[in-house]
């Protein structure tokens, strides 16, 4: 009696347990997996998706086709651009992988002098920006450059640069300030900034 009544507890506890974890899956306390966020290079824009070139390794695809219709953006988007990309942890089995974006946020992009002279010989319309003093900007700079000194951006951004969403190519001396210039910039909303480094490395003309 004592060894069935043994026996009858076990199943009872086994069918117990197989309950418990029945119910942790179906009310959604299992664990889910976590969201993806990747860095990479808008190539293509449709109305609802943008076909993205990974950079770094912190994912297992090179490229993506993101759909944007529900995503929160906090930059313009445009061919080109250096974005972080927040998207669900589904992943769509393709070439390029289809995923479904959550935010997307612009990333200062580093350009060299030569990809900085392309765009500024361009079509499309930039802006220069040099984050120097203004006794090095009169010493010599760069042609067309607008002056905003690294230590005056956060007062007086928005009277130079009242348009948040133009292409802004930023250089300094060396490429510490552009660096830092391209940086403050993006946190305060600026959208398409790249920073080409310093002016002791272009190696075209400049003016006084």
């Amino acid at each position: 009696m004592r060894i069935r009544m043994r026996i009858r507890n076990k199943i009872n506890r086994h069918f117990l347990m197989i309950f418990c974890v029945m119910l942790l899956l179906s009310s959604g306390c299992a664990q889910k997996e976590e969201n993806i966020t990747f860095r990479g290079v808008i190539e293509d824009i449709t109305e609802n998706s943008i076909l993205v070139t990974v950079t770094g390794d912190s994912t297992d695809f090179d490229k993506a086709s993101v759909d944007i219709s529900h995503a929160e953006r906090k930059v313009q988007l445009s061919v080109g651009q250096g974005v972080e990309i927040t998207i669900l942890p589904e992943i769509r089995e393709s070439y390029p992988v289809q995923v479904t974006g959550i935010e997307i946020r612009p990333i200062n992009q580093k350009i060299s002098a030569q990809e900085a002279k392309a765009m500024i010989d361009g079509e499309e319309e930039v802006i220069i920006l040099d984050v120097r003093t203004r006794s090095e900007y009169q010493a010599g700079h760069i042609e067309g450059s607008v002056l905003l000194p690294n230590t005056e951006i956060k007062e007086k951004a928005a009277q130079v640069l009242p348009d948040q969403n133009a292409k802004i190519l930023i250089y300094c001396r060396s490429g510490n300030r552009s660096a830092q210039a391209a940086k403050l910039l993006l946190e305060m909303g600026y959208t398409n900034v790249y920073d080409f480094g310093g002016i002791i490395d272009w190696p075209y003309g400049i003016v006084q």
